[in-house]
């Protein structure tokens, strides 16, 4: 006799509810206890490499949890797990098997203590192809050079953000695009433009998803341009992202970005700028700032065909004294955008750039780069290993800082770096100050 639909119906509820609970408990069980979790993540594990649940599980991963659960649940007396080297996970399973748990399926109770599907290691390697294919394809309709990008250097952090939230991840790919469709035709601060882009002034900030994306698609604009072999290993990595950005005319920093200079003139065309001329004739330094130099056309000395560019804050200051109408550049260090912008801006012909920096890894590098950047252009002063020996060096330089010394060329500094290298000690510029006036005086024609 048949059962009523009904009758049959309901049957049928009440042993799915049966089921939930009997899964909700089964999940707990195993959820709940520290070695039974232990056991699940090594067995979807070993599924991911295998494909299917087998293997073994070491007891060296029980050391610092109760195992009284596991033993109860294999059924092993405390004499065996003492004697026996690990669980075999075909044994777990069929003990499961044999459990009130039989009716929900085992790989069920897996994947919800893990919280992830049971894939082998090859399925999820190609649903992450998959993935990226589709992510690809979203971009790449938004504008093409995201996919040309994207395709060639695989990026996680964006993928994986269009997986999480794709909508929030594409509205950053449509302000870029927005961007570079619209890259401005005067300088323009950076924030401002991302004001103008997007309503928000901080969106292109450096530490965010879509201020990095934005940098990202114009360096490799950058990249292809031949200015990119030109200013190739001459900046650290933020002169070179403000070298980029002004490239494309934005403006990321144009007030603390600044060098210090004297006795120098510069011109918009052919027309002098009167407060470079001012300072000239009143023999005053100045700090120019980026703003400062993003418009002019060229820069020369105000007086004689010589610039001197000194490494040391504090000798440049003591060679103003001695030389206060010479025209100098103080680079302070590491260089800053300032001082490149400001080197680019004077003639290849009839300049000539001298050089001086102290005797430690960076001042060598530093004086190895302008070396490489502008050849004969520019000479070294006060650089050779007589200046350093005479500079009396003692302040001890550690072996990471020695290995910069390995990445100097040219020719004229290697028995310097050498030198520095064998014995380890550094000197500076104030330890040669009366060699250094006499050089500039000579090379000033003996005047002050």
């Amino acid at each position: 006799m048949k059962m009523p639909i009904r009758k049959a119906l309901g049957v049928a509820k009440l042993d799915e509810r049966l089921n939930e609970k009997l899964k909700a408990e089964a999940i707990h069980y195993f959820a709940s206890k520290p070695v039974m979790v232990i056991c699940i993540k090594q067995i979807h594990k070993k599924y991911e490499s295998f494909g299917r649940f087998t293997g073994t599980i070491s007891k060296s991963l029980f050391k610092k949890v109760d195992t009284e659960p596991l033993l109860t649940f294999m059924g092993l007396a405390q004499w065996e797990w003492e004697i026996s080297k690990n669980i075999k996970i075909s044994d777990f399973k069929r003990n499961y098997e044999g459990s009130k748990f039989e009716p929900i399926p085992f790989e069920i109770v897996v994947e919800s203590v893990i919280g992830k599907q049971l894939k082998t290691k090859q399925e999820l390697a190609d649903d992450a192809e998959a993935e990226y294919a589709a992510f690809l394809a979203e971009i790449g309709g938004i504008y093409p050079l995201f996919r040309e990008v994207f395709s060639r250097n695989r990026n996680a952090v964006y993928s994986d953000c269009f997986q999480k939230e794709p909508s929030a991840c594409l509205a950053t790919f449509r302000n870029v695009a927005e961007a570079l469709h619209n890259l401005p035709q005067e300088y323009t601060k950076l924030p401002v433009f991302a004001h103008r882009i997007t309503s928000n002034p901080h969106a292109f900030d450096s530490n965010g998803l879509t201020g990095q994306l934005l940098f990202m698609m114009l360096y490799h604009q950058y990249a292809e341009a031949d200015s990119a072999q030109a200013m190739n290993g001459f900046l650290s990595k933020a002169e070179l992202e403000n070298e980029i950005y002004g490239l494309f005319k934005i403006i990321k920093d144009d007030i603390m970005n600044f060098t210090a200079v004297n006795g120098l003139l510069a011109y918009r065309g052919e027309d002098p700028i009167a407060m470079w001329q001012d300072a000239c004739l009143d023999r005053i330094p100045w700090n120019v700032p980026v703003r400062q130099l993003l418009d002019i056309s060229w820069i020369r000395p105000g007086k004689g065909k010589q610039i001197f560019l000194i490494e040391n804050s504090g000798v440049y200051s003591i060679l103003l004294d001695a030389f206060p109408d010479c025209p100098m550049v103080c680079t302070n260090g590491q260089f800053r955008y300032a001082v490149w912008l400001l080197l680019e801006r004077i003639p290849d012909e009839g300049i000539t750039l001298y050089y001086s920096g102290d005797f430690d890894p960076e001042g060598l590098l530093m004086a190895d780069t302008l070396k490489r950047r502008y050849g004969e252009k520019l000479q070294l002063i006060g650089m050779t290993t007589d200046h350093y020996l005479a500079s009396k060096p003692a302040a001890e330089v550690d072996d990471k800082r020695l290995q910069k010394l390995k990445r100097v060329q040219s020719g004229e500094l290697l028995g310097l770096a050498d030198l520095m290298a064998e014995k380890k000690v550094a000197g500076y510029q104030e330890g040669i100050l009366d060699a250094l006036l006499d050089e500039i005086r000579i090379l000033r024609g003996g005047g002050s």
